[in-house]
């Protein structure tokens, strides 16, 4: 009986394929898979930034080419439209432009088919806003009722030029006011069209050409029914 219990309790001998690994070897596997979760996680990270990084740049130029056709098309859409400011008996048309402002009236109205609609284009300090508002009889810059302002992205400030047919030189001037002085306060006729440059950083809209140039040909110059 006891032979029996000490030939059970033998230990059997465990060949060398059969070894476990040894403590060093688990510390240099445990050390090389932490290294490639690392290189894994680093390199997911890299892709991952990339992609929103890219992600965001699509959608900007998409945004920004959405902002620009709606306003070229505004400024090509522009109308003649005239009317009676308070407490003065002559109609005038409805546009003011300098170099750093525009404001006029556009058959162009997003979700509103056949209706006129005012548009402010200005610089800000926050950069270059526009904004419109439907017209439904006269107009008053400080109580019209504005749409929240769209800021233009990817440039900081704008400038404004209009195009003059000037009969003495046959051809095309470019101010940078309208109503020209000839014309005194109230214009008599719409721009032929406008130049617009844009510029991506602040203190640069004195120069003459922009990092973006937009130029929009008015469809009607000329108010209705006015000679040639």
């Amino acid at each position: 009986m006891g032979a029996s219990i000490r030939k059970a309790m033998k230990v059997i001998p465990v060949s060398r394929g059969q070894r476990g690994f040894s403590l060093l070897e688990l510390l240099i596997a445990l050390s090389l898979s932490a290294l490639l979760f690392g290189v894994i996680a680093l390199a997911s990270s890299t892709v991952s930034k990339e992609w929103e990084r890219q992600n965001q740049r699509l959608q900007q130029d998409v945004e920004q080419s959405l902002t620009f056709l709606r306003l070229e098309r505004s400024l090509q859409g522009m109308f003649p439209f005239q009317f009676r400011p308070a407490g003065e008996s002559v109609p005038r048309m409805l546009i003011e432009g300098a170099r750093e402002t525009l404001v006029w009236v556009s058959t162009q109205s997003p979700g509103m088919t056949g209706q006129l609609s005012v548009w402010r284009l200005r610089n800000t300090d926050d950069g270059i806003l526009l904004d419109r508002a439907v017209l439904a009889g006269g107009y008053d810059e400080e109580t019209m009722p504005w749409s929240d302002p769209v800021k233009l992205p990817g440039y900081s400030a704008v400038r404004m030029q209009y195009a003059e047919y000037s009969p003495v030189a046959g051809d095309i001037d470019w101010i940078e006011a309208w109503p020209p002085e000839e014309q005194g306060d109230v214009a008599k006729e719409l721009p032929r069209a406008v130049w617009l440059s844009f510029y991506r950083e602040d203190g640069v809209a004195l120069e003459k050409r922009g990092d973006r140039d937009l130029f929009a040909v008015i469809q009607a110059f000329r108010p209705q029914g006015a000679g040639r």
